[in-house]
């Protein structure tokens, strides 16, 4: 098994607030439920997250029908943004493209922020905002689904198929911190059929 790299999660029991970009790579995983469910926090999607996937449903991808799959077995919970985090919303959409974000990412910080909670945040610009607008909000990504011990232990064997699958079918972006431990788990045969990792990491 590789290295576990460092983990940003948090030790108190928190809400977790996902992005649509976790959701997709979840789904992409095809192990959304068993990860979900091993890890045991209240996982939370923001209601324009929810609206988002909705409007991106098609034929080829079932990021929408697996996302309400899990809100129905109540492993996820979907929340709408209340007067408490209205403002922080509007700041991280109202103004310049280059310091605003689309309305689902926003709705993750906000909702996180309101919450008290940690939002799980793939894009560097994303993730810039947040330290800027909410600085006390804590930031996942979505590979720390996959890094986390129980996580490993629950997957066992099959941790590395989920990777290689949401890697390859979302996508995925990993964080710099995370580079080793993927190439390390994937191996060097599949780790440079990842598009989604940098040419460095794939090629190195």
């Amino acid at each position: 098994m590789a290295m576990t790299p460092p983990s940003s999660w948090p030790e108190l029991e928190i809400p977790i607030v996902l992005d649509a970009s976790a959701v997709i790579n979840l789904n992409g995983s095809g192990a959304a439920l068993a990860i979900l469910s091993a890890i045991g926090r209240d996982f939370v999607v923001p209601q324009d997250v929810h609206d988002e996937l909705r409007r991106g449903a098609s034929s080829v991808r079932r990021d929408f029908e697996v996302l309400d799959d899990l809100i129905a077995r109540k492993i996820i919970l979907r929340q709408d943004i209340s007067a408490a985090g209205a403002d922080l919303f509007e700041s991280l959409t109202v103004g310049p493209s280059a310091m605003t974000l689309d309305d689902g990412e926003a709705a993750t910080i906000a909702l996180a922020f309101e919450l008290g909670g940690a939002a799980v945040i793939d894009e560097s610009k994303g993730r810039r905002l947040a330290l800027q607008f909410a600085s006390g909000v804590p930031l996942l990504a979505s590979v720390e689904f996959f890094s986390h011990p129980v996580v490993e232990n629950a997957l066992g064997r099959n941790l590395a198929d989920a990777v290689f699958n949401a890697l390859q079918q979302a996508r995925m972006q990993v964080l710099p911190s995370h580079h080793d431990w993927i190439v390390q788990l994937l191996g060097p045969e599949r780790a440079p059929l990842c598009l989604s990792l940098p040419r460095s990491v794939r090629q190195p």
